[in-house]
Order: C-alpha cells, then sequence, then structure tokens
C-alpha cells in the first residue's frame, strides 16, 4: 500500500456508506493510484493529501444520514467559507477533501449538493471529467475516477493557471502519456476526447505541451 493509501480508503468508505460515491468521479492526483488496474506494471506515485471529487450532477445528492457526522467519525473538521459556503473538509494531518463542479449560468462560486448542507466550489474545465472515467472495484468499493485521457488532458488544461505543483504535473502527465501510448484503445480515447474540446481548451493544451516538449499523440 501506497503511503496515505489508507486516508483514501478511509474517505471512500464514508462516502459510499452516505450513497453519494457513485454519483461523484474521483479526480486530481489520487487517479493515479486506480491506473495500476489499466496499465500493466504502472507504478503509481502519489503525494498529494488533498482528495478531490467532481459532482456532475449537484442536485442529484443525497445523504443517507450525514456525510458532516460520518466524517467527523474518522476526525474530518468541516470548514466553510463565509462569503461562498465552500464545504472543506480537513483532518489533524493535514488531509483535504473538496468537491467541485462545473461553471453554472448563474457564474455562482459554489453550488449547494442536493439535500445536503454542502457545497462545491464551481471550476473551469471539469466538464471533461463528465461521462469520461473507469469504473474500479477497490476492495469491495465501486469508485469512478477519472479516465487517463482526461486526467492528462484536464492537468495539460490547467496547467500554466496553477500556481504550484505545475512541475509535478507534467511529471504525471508524461508518466501516465508512457502507458497510454502502449495502448491502442486509450491512444484512441485522448485523441476522441481531444477532436472534441472546444477550440479555446485546444489551444490552451497546445501551449503546455509546447512548453514541456510533450508530445500528445
Amino acid at each position: 500500500m501506497i503511503e496515505n493509501e489508507k486516508k483514501l480508503k478511509e474517505v471512500l468508505a464514508v462516502l459510499e456508506k452516505e450513497g453519494i460515491l457513485e454519483n461523484i468521479i474521483l479526480i486530481g492526483s489520487w487517479c493515479l493510484l486506480f491506473y495500476k488496474f489499466v496499465f500493466d506494471d504502472f507504478e503509481p506515485t502519489v503525494r498529494t493529501t488533498d482528495i478531490d471529487f467532481f459532482v456532475p450532477n449537484p442536485k442529484a445528492i443525497k445523504e443517507k444520514k450525514s456525510i458532516v457526522v460520518s466524517l467527523k467519525e474518522i476526525n474530518y473538521d468541516i470548514i466553510r467559507d463565509t462569503l461562498t459556503n465552500k464545504t472543506t473538509f480537513i483532518s489533524p494531518d493535514g488531509f483535504e477533501l473538496e468537491f467541485l463542479t462545473k461553471i453554472n449560468r448563474e457564474q455562482l462560486a459554489c453550488l449547494k449538493l442536493g439535500s445536503t448542507s454542502l457545497y462545491a466550489e464551481s471550476l473551469p474545465y471539469l466538464t471533461i471529467f463528465a461521462g469520461n472515467y473507469i469504473e474500479v472495484d477497490y476492495d469491495g468499493i465501486k469508485v469512478k475516477v477519472a479516465s487517463p485521457a482526461s486526467f492528462i488532458l484536464q492537468k495539460l488544461l490547467v496547467n500554466n493557471s496553477r500556481k504550484e505543483k505545475r512541475e509535478k504535473d507534467i511529471e504525471s502527465i508524461k508518466n501516465v502519456l508512457l502507458f497510454i501510448k502502449t495502448s491502442k484503445k486509450y491512444n484512441e480515447e485522448v485523441k476522441s476526447l481531444y477532436d472534441s474540446l472546444p477550440k479555446n481548451w485546444k489551444k490552451k493544451i497546445e501551449q503546455t505541451i509546447s512548453q514541456n516538449d510533450i508530445k500528445l499523440f
């Protein structure tokens, strides 16, 4: 088990118990852990303490009991932004759990998650994950994880806007790409997803790959 994997598993177990795991998609660097189920000999390196979930449809979220109470039981405290209502869960050892969703028509900074008291932060370039995920049976827990194609393309999209972790993200992109290029299936998925993106998104991706000597196809 890689460092801190137990912490992720605890969070996933809580979200499964609360009945929301089937309606959210794991994104960010923790996805790397699950690509070992996709690619032979893939060795994930995960150093982040941030656990991020994309919520495609915030209105569909319904908790069975209370996500706040259940996460409190594994020592996560809730932090609310007084201006936006953004919800963040933080553990004593520095783990942060957040819910993210796409930009909405009203341009609200955050959106309420269905019947819960939680709010997901609205950010650009997240719709790339909608419909572009893999499903993994993780020790009996069914988890939706950003597909390798959506993982690398979204990180390429946002890289130039990242103030921190830019080099680490480029390293992850190059590592996943090495394995994608060994698979006809995943090569075709990258090409198909890239072709479906808006022109301005493609321009951002091209800029990032040019700056970092990355050959996407």
